[in-house]
């Protein structure tokens, strides 16, 4: 945003030796000048001022004896001096300008996120009818005061947040969500067991229960049936339900090999500028066409302020492309240990989500081109699952 508001004020570089370097920054931090893109032009330096300062800058050089050039003047005042005689380019400039600090305190956009069930249209309805509005002004918008009216007067969200960007109104929420059963619900079902394993505990068990603890059952063992002798000779059922615990086994195997790819970043890089004004946005320069092949990519949007209340509906998307290759690197014997165990801790997590582990036990092994490593851990899990029973009419 800083480039936006050199434009706006003017600019200019100044060129200077280099071995009066030291001093001139000495006298810029004495008089307090601002300055900017500090960079070296062969036997010289060269730094960004604005117009006012590279007046003072240079006066005080000269007084000083230090040899100081300004190169011509950059942004919009040189601008309008070149069309001076352009009345209608200059008259048209300060009324955009009046235009952006005259809408700088107007709503000029809604942003909607999280939304599934509840459209759009109905969201903004919504808002509207708590105080959210385009084109309302945003010295008298409460945001906190709009999202306790919404979480009051809605049906369909149960949280929301308003965040304002500019002038546009970032708007996040959740919807309620209806009460989903846990389990399928059935006429007649078993529970079995998922897993193999020895049973330590039943809990809250609805049915005809088959195990006890200290029972070693196998996968698809029936556990809790929904079936019932009656006295007469016939058979009544019912869902089972309930949760049988049982201790199990599981295998991990994490193989990390020595030699591994890593990024390498070339020192290239591609930047694209977008001109963001209210919700539009006009590329200005860049040409997605010739990004690299491979790249990562850093997106920052500034809006242009005058101040902390005066935040105007203009700015500037700037998408920074780096580009990297991949090299083969070989690691140490303790960077491969660490992954290896990063990636075992990761392979647990996601195999036995719901499982408490009891005890594991690591092996390792070391060679000359990877790190291996084999655990057997033991869980305390949930192992009854449904199974429907098919009922003849």
């Amino acid at each position: 945003m800083r480039s936006l508001l050199h434009f706006l004020t003017g600019s200019r570089t100044l060129r200077i030796v280099a071995s009066s370097a030291g001093e001139v920054m000495n006298l810029c931090r004495s008089r307090g000048f601002v300055y900017w893109n500090l960079r070296f032009c062969g036997e010289h330096i060269c730094l960004d001022v604005s117009l006012s300062t590279a007046k003072k800058l240079l006066r005080a050089c000269r007084e000083r004896g230090i040899s100081a050039v300004a190169e011509d003047a950059r942004g919009l005042p040189s601008l309008l001096w070149r069309y001076r005689h352009r009345w209608g380019l200059a008259v048209g400039a300060i009324c955009f300008v009046a235009i952006l600090i005259a809408s700088s305190r107007v709503l000029w956009g809604i942003r909607v996120e999280g939304n599934r069930a509840v459209s759009d249209e109905e969201v903004l309805a919504e808002l509207r009818s708590c105080g959210l509005r385009l084109g309302g002004s945003l010295s008298e918008l409460d945001t906190e005061v709009v999202e306790n009216r919404v979480l009051i007067y809605s049906d369909e969200i149960s949280w929301i947040s308003i965040n304002l960007i500019g002038t546009v109104a970032h708007v996040e929420l959740r919807e309620v969500e209806g009460i989903v059963p846990e389990e399928p619900t059935y006429d007649a079902a078993n529970l079995v067991a998922s897993r193999g394993g020895t049973i330590e505990m039943l809990e809250e068990v609805r049915g005809n229960v088959m195990v006890k603890p200290g029972d070693v059952v196998s996968e698809g063992e029936l556990l809790v049936g929904g079936l019932y002798d009656m006295a007469n000779g016939g058979l009544r059922y019912r869902c089972a339900s309930g949760k049988v615990y049982a201790r199990t086994e599981y295998d991990f195997l994490v193989e990390i090999p020595k030699k591994v790819e890593q990024k390498r970043y070339t020192g290239r890089k591609k930047v694209e500028k977008s001109l963001i004004f209210f919700e539009k946005e006009i590329k200005f320069f860049g040409n997605s066409r010739n990004l690299p092949s491979t790249c990562d990519t850093i997106e920052m949007v500034e809006y242009l302020s005058f101040s902390d209340d005066a935040v105007l509906p203009f700015g500037i998307r700037t998408v920074s492309y780096r580009e990297y290759e991949l090299v083969e690197i070989e690691q140490s014997e303790a960077e491969m240990l660490d992954a290896a165990y990063e990636a075992l801790y990761e392979q647990m997590e996601s195999k036995v989500p719901d499982g408490s582990l009891v005890r594991k036990r690591v092996t390792s092994e070391i060679t000359d081109g990877a790190v291996v490593l084999r655990c057997r851990a033991e869980y305390l899990e949930n192992i009854a699952i449904l199974k429907e029973i098919e009922i003849a009419d």
